[in-house]
């Protein structure tokens, strides 16, 4: 982990805090055209794996901590939901494998927030048919707990009656 943060520190030019902080607002910048936030995305997934123990996969705690600092200037619609799901670890998720984790940034980019436009026939990691089936019970559920209430700012107030 040494080798790499003073290798980080070569690239971007920054031989002290001062220099790493100096850069900083550029770095962010730079992360956010697509290319290179795609590599800072798959890089976190290497950098959250424990290389000394052979890991293959994140632990969960772990995925959800990197997927929050990673997302930190532009959250996906889903991504709370996403979270949530893991949190609440419905399934017995140990695990997020690679394939999940580069899956998830697709996932975000073509799936809208209700969820609408996804498919269980479309090759998505298993886990995300999951997520989805429980968010959309969710929201079922969450729905019908609310009875008569209109979908106001809030959703607490009555329907009219016309």
């Amino acid at each position: 982990m040494e080798k790499e943060f003073f290798d980080g520190c070569k690239a971007i030019s920054a031989d002290s805090i001062d220099g790493i902080c100096a850069r900083f607002p550029s770095l962010l910048t730079e992360a956010k055209q697509e290319d290179k936030f795609k590599d800072l995305y798959r890089f976190t997934f290497q950098f959250g794996l424990d290389s000394e123990e052979g890991q293959r996969s994140l632990h969960r705690e772990i995925a959800i901590a990197l997927w929050k600092l990673v997302f930190t200037q532009n959250n996906p619609p889903v991504l709370d939901q996403w979270l949530n799901f893991l949190t609440e670890n419905p399934s017995g998720i140990k695990g997020i494998s690679r394939d999940t984790w580069n899956m998830f940034l697709n996932f975000t980019q073509v799936i809208g927030p209700d969820l609408s436009n996804y498919s269980e026939d479309e090759a998505w990691p298993s886990l995300f048919d999951t997520f989805v089936e429980w968010e959309m019970e969710r929201r079922k559920r969450e729905g019908e707990g609310r009875g008569a209430l209109s979908s106001g700012p809030e959703g607490l107030c009555p329907e009219e009656q016309t």
